[in-house]
């Protein structure tokens, strides 16, 4: 990929760019990091699509962030992109829908939830905490909890893509992390939660389509938080993984890929035919509802 900067009101935003391809998939990365923990499914699609990866810079607003990103997608002349977020990156996404929504062909949601005032007051004290911690000692307790979900025993097929990543956490950590970008991303997390509200009735003029992919043992979203995300998009097809937790992109990248091309190339008959996403486990949201509300 190749890595460009954009100055955007005063703010500089770096941003990577590759693949190939007529239409543009804009990646959204998750609150650790930046454009390069996108780098390997940026590499999956770059056969069928361009792609193009921000870091999100120091700011404390959705509103600066979604103007950045707008303005990043005009530089490089797209007009429509694909937007796919996991976990924050899907609470970036799921802003710029809200605001840009004809720069929007499609949304892909991984791994993420709808605002909750209550998370947003409790993160606005976790906020609050941050500024007053030394930075050395939230740095250390971030990096040790990272470390300590990276550390069980990895399949064979991705123990070298799992120990890829200890490794660029561990720099991220040690030598690019600083105080700045932590309170930033906290910012944009109390804004989302606080001041955001999505419903159903929030996509009405947005004539794209929307796939929801979630993991059925994620610790970091809760049934409820499923299913009050499918409620708010009506029309999203949903692809539910098992044995992944938090970390499909790593675990089950290649399948990840595989539904993601699938999903907007609509190359299926019907969602069982995708052989990565079995029968039962991919559904229009409606169903996906009905079957948690009903234990199936």
């Amino acid at each position: 990929m190749t890595e460009k900067k954009l100055l955007i009101k005063g703010v500089e935003w770096s941003y990577a760019t590759g693949g190939r391809g007529r239409q543009t998939v804009l990646l959204l990365h998750g609150a650790v990091g930046g454009a390069e923990t996108m780098l390997s499914l940026a590499a999956a699609l770059e056969d069928d699509y361009r792609t193009v990866a921000p870091t999100i810079a120091d700011v404390r607003t959705l509103d600066e962030v979604c103007d950045a990103v707008s303005a990043i997608l005009d530089r490089e002349h797209v007009a429509r992109t694909h937007v796919f977020g996991g976990s924050f990156g899907g609470m970036v996404a799921q802003a710029f829908l809200k605001r840009r929504w004809r720069q929007v062909e499609n949304l892909i949601l991984l791994g993420t939830a709808l605002p909750d005032p209550a998370a947003g007051a409790r993160t606005e004290r976790t906020l609050r905490m941050m500024r007053l911690l030394p930075f050395p000692l939230t740095r250390a307790l971030l990096k040790a909890e990272m470390r300590k979900q990276l550390s069980a025993p990895a399949p064979p097929d991705v123990a070298a893509r799992v120990s890829e990543l200890r490794e660029r956490l561990a720099d991220y950590f040690d030598n690019r992390l600083t105080k700045e970008t932590l309170l930033a991303r906290v910012a944009l997390g109390v804004d989302f939660n606080r001041n955001e509200v999505y419903n159903s009735d929030g996509h009405a003029e947005w004539t794209g389509r929307a796939l929801i992919v979630e993991s059925r043992d994620d610790p970091a979203v809760t049934p409820d938080e499923r299913r009050r995300l499918r409620a708010a998009y009506t029309r999203a097809m949903v692809c539910t993984f098992t044995g992944s937790g938090d970390m499909i992109p790593l675990l089950r990248l290649e399948e990840l890929a595989e539904v993601v091309r699938a999903f907007l190339k609509e190359d299926y008959k019907s969602p069982a035919d995708l052989e990565s996403c079995p029968a039962d486990e991919w559904h229009g949201a409606a169903h996906a509802a009905h079957a948690s509300e009903s234990g199936e």
